[in-house]
């Protein structure tokens, strides 16, 4: 866990250059016309940017690991996910290596899962809010377009793609954290977080320690999954999607706990 300390930010799509190179993003507002400043967010709808008052938290600085995810289903006494296939020794490393992102079919599954292990520590374990883990994504805040160790995505060192020469996550501690200390905020897998989705609260959001809407039939998730370009990849993203994901489990949808808790451990 990486303790993160809690502040005040602007949160929601800012916007970047129409014409800025993802490997070398400038430093927002980078002294751009406006006319030449876009939004990020798929849909524009959903993204209007207020302020939001953080307490601190610990969030996970890796993805939820398979080999985790595993010691979950077993103490659950359920079968391991995709068992019939486990012993192919063409897809061992390729989708079962212990240290790849655990793939969910829904977001219950990773609530689940995080809820059992704040039952086994005694601490607050839950899903990050969306608030929380886009604070985390922008290193508290600050306006960088990629969850990366300097806002720009260098292929191969910060930010997976065609240097990998693969189309499947990659194990959870690849490539250089951002500055936080959190590894693959984008471009490995997407995360669930605890929100349900609702494309107007971002406009009726409270200030202080926001959860989302009460109810819903979509839940969020943020991040990126491999393959997917650099649109996709910005800290400010929004995405959401109806549970169950998938009839089964499949890899680039994953998650990553946090502790809801404004102490360190």
């Amino acid at each position: 866990m990486v303790f993160v300390e809690g502040g005040e930010f602007q949160m929601g799509d800012f916007g970047w250059p129409y014409d800025d190179d993802p490997a070398n993003m400038c430093d927002w507002p980078c002294g751009v016309e406006p006319e030449r400043m876009g939004r990020i967010s798929m849909d524009g709808d959903d993204d209007f940017v207020h302020p939001v008052k953080l307490s601190s938290y610990s969030l996970s600085k890796y993805q939820t690991m398979l080999g985790d995810f595993d010691v979950f289903f077993i103490a659950e006494g359920k079968p391991l996910l995709n068992k019939e296939n486990r012993d192919r020794e063409e897809l061992k490393e390729v989708l079962f290596a212990p240290n790849l992102p655990a793939p969910t079919k829904s977001w219950q599954e990773a609530k689940d899962y995080c809820s059992w292990l704040g039952e086994l520590s005694g601490y607050a374990v839950d899903l990050p809010t969306e608030a929380q883990w886009e604070y985390a994504a922008r290193n508290r805040g600050q306006y960088v377009a990629y969850p990366t160790d300097n806002g720009s995505l260098n292929y191969g060192r910060n930010f997976g793609g065609p240097a990998r020469n693969t189309d499947l996550t990659f194990a959870v501690d690849s490539y250089a954290p951002n500055p936080l200390g959190i590894y693959n905020l984008s471009g490995n897998a997407v995360d669930w977080v605890n929100d349900w989705y609702d494309k107007d609260y971002y406009r009726h959001s409270p200030v202080e320690n926001p959860t989302g809407p009460e109810t819903g039939t979509h839940r969020v998730l943020r991040g990126s999954g491999y393959g997917e370009g650099p649109l996709l990849s910005a800290s400010t993203v929004r995405r959401w999607q109806e549970v169950p994901v998938r009839k089964r489990h499949v890899p680039g949808y994953s998650f990553r706990c946090a502790i809801q808790s404004d102490q360190p451990l």
